[in-house]
């Protein structure tokens, strides 16, 4: 039995939307699973990450179906701790091999139920999972997710430098409180932000694309952030932190994305990687 599945890139927080929403994106790992032992990686990653039990697919693998029975090769395209949710890919990967092998469900939900106790948190994976643009959150033990809709009502440029976040040492940087005027302030946004999303209207994101709990303490360590704020290109709707960093969303009026994107090349230091990416309308599957 052989198996290929894709998973998507996904950028979380959207801004205010701080450990809840998250858009999948046009960016693609992939895996092709069959009976037999080893590892194989192409791609980013190649030459440093696990090629054991401990790599993140496998482990999502191993929920469902015992990994060392199968060989698993890799082709990976999202770059490793720079805010685009490598690991929810390669979990969402897992996943849905090692469901599929089993005879399980692969409903996006399921999966993300089994998945969260690896990632940690459900932003970045949900939208791995379902595609789109998702709103995640955890009550009371259970995960509630939703995919509010299937696109953006503006167009994502992603800035990737060189330099690298890890997600755990980034948290280590936000403060444990704060008050109760930034909180109301992110909960106004980030219901904006979900209006906007779900109506598809560009003018209305344009205010909602303001966060007070986590990038103005990450910014430092995401130097592209206040770059590319400062000068803002012409058609430019909003800039976001992508998930913890260091890579920066530039989300642009459609008519004007692709003059975007060349300014945001003009203004970039030269090891940056301009991106323009579609949200990916398909979460992880089979192909």
């Amino acid at each position: 039995m052989t198996v290929r599945v894709v998973a998507p890139a996904s950028t979380a927080n959207l801004g205010p939307g701080f450990d809840t929403a998250a858009a999948a994106l046009e960016l693609w790992n992939e895996v092709t699973v069959e009976e037999g032992t080893g590892v194989e990686i192409e791609g980013e990653g190649a030459d440093e990450l696990p090629r054991d039990a401990t790599h993140l697919t496998l482990r999502a693998f191993a929920v469902f179906a015992p990994a060392e029975r199968y060989r698993f090769s890799f082709v990976n395209r999202v770059p490793l701790e720079r805010g685009l949710g490598s690991s929810a890919a390669a979990i969402a990967l897992g996943l849905v091999a090692g469901a599929t092998v089993a005879g399980s469900s692969t409903r996006p939900g399921d999966l993300l139920a089994a998945g969260v106790p690896i990632e940690g948190h459900a932003d970045n994976l949900a939208a791995a999972l379902y595609g789109g643009v998702c709103f995640a959150m955890k009550r009371n033990g259970t995960i509630h997710a939703a995919r509010i809709a299937a696109d953006m009502p503006v167009a994502a440029i992603l800035a990737v430098p060189q330099s690298r976040t890890h997600t755990g040492q980034s948290r280590t940087t936000l403060p444990a409180t704060v008050t109760h005027a930034d909180a109301a302030h992110n909960a106004a946004s980030a219901a904006l932000l979900g209006a906007a999303i779900a109506g598809g209207d560009a003018a209305l994101l344009r205010d909602a694309f303001d966060d007070r709990l986590h990038e103005q303490y990450r910014a430092p360590n995401a130097p592209l952030l206040k770059t590319l704020r400062t000068d803002a290109p012409e058609g430019t709707v909003g800039v976001t932190l992508s998930g913890s960093g260091p890579s920066v969303v530039v989300w642009a009026e459609r008519a004007r994305a692709d003059a975007v994107a060349r300014e945001i090349e003009a203004k970039v230091p030269e090891n940056t990687t301009v991106l323009p990416l579609r949200v990916a309308q398909e979460g992880a599957h089979t192909t």
